[in-house]
């Protein structure tokens, strides 16, 4: 079957040009690995008591895992001498959390060993206080014309009358995204206090959300089915993300066709429990949301958190978080967490906004506002209801600023992406990253600045490249049977038509289906984009007709590999540039070509 035969210059040279395009490749991944590691792993976790006002001193928080009762509950409170019981009606039967109070003066570090060692217990922590980011939500808006940016005239614009002042979708380009999408399909979960998107005893619905579509949500703040808003930083939130459009009224939202999913976790005064909010992360994962939106954080990780969004990010969920307002270096959680998408914020000049905070786990900027540049015209424009200082809920027009208002830019976009198609968090947050307006430096913009229209565009070519390229082969096949059976007919004995069709078909969808299976930005991506598998086959020495078939086989990757580069959509991480992919397509195609000309030149059997 093989022919040990060849030539051992040819052999050489394929390996020096493989050598020479993957160097630059594995250079690329070398350092993204380097930021990889700078970001904090969801397992670790630490009790730091210096700062009192970020946890509950007395109060311990499990995540047991699925199959848990209340027996459960009353065994494992025995442990460590105190009671447990579930955080919400829907812990029981859906998430799983449950909490417990106990004695002052007893060492939790001694009791979360116990907990983490029991293998019922998936995470356990104290319970950690996080807040809304401070300083966001001071000052109504007072029109200023003088702070805008380029009109973006190339796609579809709405008539909300005040959609001009929205100087923050001009800056990503939403017109250009809104002519392909406007987010129809995908489910973004709101995790914040809630949002006005009912009238109720509890609250009511904002004036500019008529036409908003809300799927069910929760309330873990006051355990019930209305997460109405009584605070409006989730309003506001919501707002960016899908506040009705083109109805006349108010401004406009990023991704309108959108649904929301309002999932109440913050009270009054913009707190909440380390518990609601993991448990709130769970619900929405299992509850069909596609995108998580967490304008909220503490300097301290909390591990039922981490697992949380571990959780949800297997479940397909991308989820992306504001970094944090602390004007310095230090990314927050849960936006540092290595699953979540860290969002800093740029304000009307597309400059680092004064109050964001940055670091390494930064994953793209995007605008947030600041009205050190051009008062408060320079912060984000959405409807919301406030409390007035008689408690009565005031629904207006407000401008905020802070990464809380930078980060549902990036979700939004995200639902825009999912309704093209492209749905795993690690695809999207690809996507997101490849497409951004490139600034500098990485641990300030990340990727750079968030491009809506980019976006929208390398999405549809991600997704309608691989459903072209299987039609395109399904008419292969179709076309090669038939001429097989005519051949046969004619009593010619040749089913070569078949299978170098086969061959050929294989080059071409193989890499779809590996990159689907491990992931778009997988390393693995190396050996289905390249000439690996049929330059391996003819080195151990195969013959004559199935050299035919690798030269074929190398023809399909080869024309895949140069697709994807031409289009952009190549399946690897951000952190591999054009001029570091460039001498691996080079390299590839160069030697896939060298296979298919010999196995042209091969006899047939």
């Amino acid at each position: 079957m093989y022919d040990k035969r060849g030539s051992g210059g040819l052999r050489l040279l394929a390996v020096l040009l493989l050598t020479a395009g993957v160097l630059p490749m594995a250079f690329g991944w070398y350092q993204a690995r380097g930021s990889a590691d700078a970001v904090q792993d969801n397992a670790t976790v630490s009790i730091d008591q210096t700062d009192p006002a970020s946890f509950t001193s007395n109060e311990i928080d499990v995540q047991l895992r699925a199959g848990a009762d209340d027996s459960t509950l009353s065994e494992i409170g025995k442990e460590i001498g105190a009671g447990f019981s579930w955080n919400s009606p829907l812990s029981r039967e859906e998430t799983d959390v449950a909490d417990a109070v106990v004695p002052a003066g007893t060492d939790l570090a001694a009791d979360l060993a116990i907990l983490r060692a029991d293998s019922r217990v998936e995470a356990a922590d104290i319970d950690h206080i996080y807040r809304e980011p401070a300083g966001e939500m001071d000052g109504a808006l007072s029109p200023d014309p003088t702070v805008s940016s380029d009109e973006d005239n190339s796609g579809w614009k709405p008539n909300d009358p005040r959609y001009n002042e929205q100087w923050n979708f001009k800056m990503v380009n939403a017109e250009t995204a809104w002519a392909s999408t406007r987010g129809k399909g995908a489910i973004v979960a709101v995790i914040d206090t809630g949002v006005a998107f009912k009238d109720t005893k509890k609250g009511k619905r904002a004036r500019d959300f008529g036409e908003t579509q809300f799927v069910e949500g929760y309330d873990f703040v006051n355990h019930d089915a209305m997460p109405n808003d009584d605070q409006g930083h989730g309003t506001h939130v919501a707002g960016t993300i899908a506040e009705s459009t083109n109805n006349g009224e108010g401004v406009a939202g990023l991704a309108f066709e959108a649904k929301i999913m309002p999932l109440k976790v913050l009270n009054s005064s913009g707190g909440g429990t380390s518990k609601d909010i993991a448990e709130a992360i769970r619900w929405a994962a299992d509850h069909g949301a596609n995108v998580i939106n967490m304008s909220l954080g503490s300097a301290y990780p909390d591990q039922l958190m981490g697992s949380a969004c571990e959780y949800a990010h297997k479940k397909g969920v991308t989820i992306v978080c504001a970094a944090g307002n602390s004007s310095r270096e230090g990314v927050g959680y849960p936006a540092a967490y290595k699953d979540c998408i860290a969002v800093s914020s740029v304000g009307p000049k597309g400059n680092l906004s004064f109050f964001s905070s940055w670091g390494k786990q930064i994953a793209i900027a995007a605008p947030g506002g600041d009205k050190n540049v051009g008062g408060d015209a320079g912060g984000i424009l959405q409807n919301s209801v406030m409390p007035n200082q008689d408690r009565v809920l005031v629904d207006d027009y407000y401008s905020f600023q802070g990464t809380s208002m930078a980060s549902p830019h990036v979700a939004a976009v995200a639902a825009l992406i999912v309704s093209q198609g492209v749905k795993n968090p690690e695809d999207v947050r690809a996507v997101l990253q490849k497409s951004a307006s490139k600034k500098g430096p990485a641990n300030k913009y990340g990727a750079g600045i968030l491009n809506a229209g980019a976006a929208v565009k390398l999405a549809g070519n991600t997704y309608g490249d691989g459903v072209s390229r299987f039609w395109i082969v399904a008419a292969l096949f179709t076309g090669c049977m038939l001429i097989g059976k005519r051949r046969t007919k004619a009593r010619v004995a040749n089913p070569y038509p078949f299978w170098g069709t086969a061959a050929l078909s294989f080059g071409l969808l193989f890499p779809d289906w590996l990159s689907g299976f491990v992931g778009s930005t997988s390393a693995y991506n190396l050996i289905g984009h390249s000439i690996l598998i049929p330059g391996v086959l003819l080195l151990m020495g195969a013959q004559k007709g199935e050299r035919r078939l690798l030269g074929w086989m190398a023809l399909g990757l080869t024309a895949h590999l140069g697709w994807e580069f031409l289009r952009g959509t190549s399946p690897f991480g951000p952190e591999i540039g054009a001029l570091q992919l460039l001498p691996w397509v080079v390299s590839n195609v160069c030697v896939g070509l060298g296979i298919l000309l010999s196995g042209l030149s091969a006899p047939r059997e």
